[in-house]
C-alpha cells in the first residue's frame, strides 16, 4: 500500500471541494432500520453515479486506458481485531447493486472482524519480495502493463475523516486511484434558502480525480450526478435490483 502511495506522487490530481445539503438523508439515516452509516450511504451514492458515468471507472496503464465493467469500490477502515488497531482496505464488489445498509454492514464487519483476505500471488507476489527501491520501480513498470494493472484493485476509493472528529472540512488525499472520495463530518452550516439565511446539515466531500484519465467536463458531470443522488437520498429509497444490467 505504501509503495503504491509513493507512486501516486507522480499523478496529476485535480480536486473538487463540494458541499451537499443532506437534510433529507440525515432524517432518513437517523430512522433507518437496519442501520445506515454516512460512509455506507456515500459509497452507495458514489457507486450509482459511477454506473451512470463509466468513464470514471477507468485506470491508466501506460498508454492504455482500462475500463472496469463492475463497479467495485475500495474503502478504508480502521480495524479493531485481537487487541490491535490497523488500517485496512475493504473492497465493496458490485457496489452499485448493494443497498446503503448492506454496505454499512460490510464496513462494520470489516472494522470489528478478521477483515478481508489480501492474498498476493503471481507477479504481485514476486514484487512484494523485492527490496524497497527495486520494488517501487518494478510496481511502476508493472502498472504500465494492462493485464497487471487490472489486478491492482478498484479504480475508485472512498475514505472517511468525519468519524474521527466533530470538526468540519475537506482533506486533500494522495492515492493511486482514478477517483478518491474523502468524506467529511456532517455539520449545520448557514445557507441561503428563499432569500433567508437558515441552518442546514451540510456534508463536505473532496473528489480527487486523476487528470490523466478524467477531464474537467466529465468530472463536473459526475459531480452533479453525485450531488443529485446524495441530496435526494435516492439510494435510501429501496435496494437495487440485482437483475439490472
Amino acid at each position: 500500500m505504501l509503495d503504491r502511495l509513493a507512486g501516486a506522487s507522480r499523478r496529476f490530481q485535480v480536486h473538487a471541494l463540494v458541499e451537499l445539503e443532506v437534510t433529507e438523508a440525515a432524517s432518513r439515516i437517523e430512522a433507518a432500520v437496519p442501520r445506515v452509516s454516512w460512509t455506507g450511504f456515500v459509497i452507495a451514492s458514489v457507486a450509482r453515479a459511477i454506473a451512470s458515468h463509466p468513464e470514471v471507472n477507468t485506470r491508466k496503464a501506460g498508454n492504455n486506458l482500462l475500463t472496469f465493467h463492475h463497479v467495485d469500490i475500495g474503502a478504508t477502515v480502521e480495524r479493531h481485531w485481537q487487541g490491535r488497531t490497523v488500517l485496512d482496505i475493504v473492497v465493496v464488489t458490485d457496489a452499485d447493486h448493494r443497498s446503503s445498509a448492506e454496505i454499512t454492514d460490510m464496513l462494520h464487519q470489516a472494522k470489528y472482524g478478521p477483515g478481508q483476505p489480501h492474498r498476493v500471488s503471481g507477479v504481485t507476489g514476486q514484487l512484494v519480495r523485492l527490496p524497497g527501491p527495486l520494488r517501487r520501480a518494478a510496481i511502476r513498470a508493472a502498472g504500465a502493463r494492462p493485464n497487471i494493472a487490472a489486478t491492482f484493485g478498484p479504480a475508485v476509493g472512498v475514505t472517511s475523516i468525519g468519524m474521527f472528529s466533530n470538526g468540519w472540512g475537506w482533506a486533500i488525499p494522495l492515492a493511486p486511484l482514478t477517483l478518491i472520495v474523502t468524506v467529511g463530518a456532517v455539520m449545520d452550516r448557514p445557507v441561503v434558502r428563499a432569500g433567508e439565511v437558515v441552518a442546514r446539515p451540510m456534508l463536505p466531500l473532496t473528489l480527487s480525480f486523476d487528470h490523466a484519465v478524467i477531464d474537467g467536463a466529465p468530472a463536473a458531470r459526475f459531480t452533479e450526478t453525485l450531488r443529485g443522488l446524495v441530496e435526494s437520498a435516492a439510494t435510501l429509497d429501496h435496494a437495487p435490483d440485482l437483475a439490472d444490467p
